[in-house]
C-alpha cells in the first residue's frame, strides 16, 4: 500500500494516508477502509510523515476514519512537521459527528490554516440513510458547510440516479471551496457499482468538470496516489 503522494496539479499538495486507532463510526455500508487500523499506529505513521518535504506548503492528511482518531504521538509529529517544513495549509478529514471538536483540533496548529473535509457522500438524506452514514436526515448542506470547507461525494452506486449525482455536484459547487467526486469501486461490501452510470459519468460529466480547480474526480480510488 502506498501512503505518500505528491500532487503537482489540481490543488498542489503532499498527501498522506495514515493509520488511525479505528473509525468510531465504522458502519457505512459501502466502506471496508475501517479495517486499516492499529492500536499502535505511530511507527508506521512516522515513516510516512518523514517523507513530507513541504514542497507545496500544503499537507493533506487522511486516515481510514477521522482525524480525531489519530494517536497523540502522530498528532505531535504533524505539529512538528508543519512548523519545520513551513506548511501554511493543513487539511484533515472527519466524520460529521466530530463537527464540534474540529476547532479544538485546529488549535493545535496555530501557525497554519487548518481546513476540514467531510465524507458526506450525498446531500440526499434518503441515500445517506441507505448507506448508514450517521449524518441525521434533517442535516442541511448549509449546516455541513458551517463546519467543513470540503466534502467528498460518492457516485455511481446501484440505487443512485443521474439526477442525484448532478444535484449533489451543484450543491457542492455552491457551498464548498473544495470537493472530490469518488466513483465507487466494488469492494468486500454489499454495495455495488452501477456500470451504466459510470459510462454516463465518464462520457457526459467528467469532461465538463475535470479542469475545474476546486474539484477532484477519482475514477479509481487510488487516483491520488495513495491506497
Amino acid at each position: 500500500m502506498n501512503r505518500y503522494a505528491r500532487i503537482d496539479t489540481h490543488m498542489p499538495r503532499e498527501f498522506v494516508l495514515l493509520q488511525g486507532t479505528g473509525c468510531r463510526w465504522g458502519k457505512c455500508t459501502f466502506c471496508d477502509y475501517h479495517e486499516d487500523r492499529s492500536d499502535d499506529p505511530f511507527p508506521l505513521n512516522r515513516t510516512v510523515l518523514n517523507q513530507v518535504t513541504g514542497c507545496h506548503g500544503v499537507l493533506d492528511v487522511i486516515n481510514s476514519g477521522s482525524a480525531p482518531e489519530l494517536d497523540e504521538q502522530t498528532l505531535e509529529l504533524i505539529t512538528e512537521i508543519v512548523s519545520r517544513k513551513k506548511i501554511h495549509t493543513l487539511w484533515f478529514e472527519a466524520h460529521y459527528m466530530y463537527r464540534k471538536r474540529l476547532q479544538e483540533l485546529a488549535a493545535r496548529f496555530p501557525h497554519c490554516e487548518v481546513k476540514f473535509r467531510c465524507g458526506v457522500e450525498s446531500f440526499n438524506p434518503a441515500l445517506r440513510s441507505s448507506w448508514n452514514k450517521g449524518i441525521p436526515p434533517q442535516t442541511t448542506p448549509e449546516e455541513i458547510a458551517r463546519y467543513f470547507q470540503g466534502i467528498c461525494l460518492l457516485c455511481c452506486t446501484q440505487g443512485q440516479t443521474r439526477e442525484d449525482i448532478l444535484q449533489d455536484i451543484a450543491t457542492a459547487r455552491r457551498l464548498f471551496e473544495y470537493f472530490s467526486i469518488n466513483i465507487f469501486c466494488n469492494n468486500s461490501t454489499s454495495v455495488k457499482r452501477d456500470e451504466e452510470l459510470v459510462r454516463w459519468f465518464a462520457r457526459e460529466v467528467y469532461p465538463t468538470l475535470c479542469h475545474e480547480p476546486k474539484i477532484e474526480i477519482l475514477m479509481e480510488n487510488t487516483d491520488l496516489g495513495v491506497g
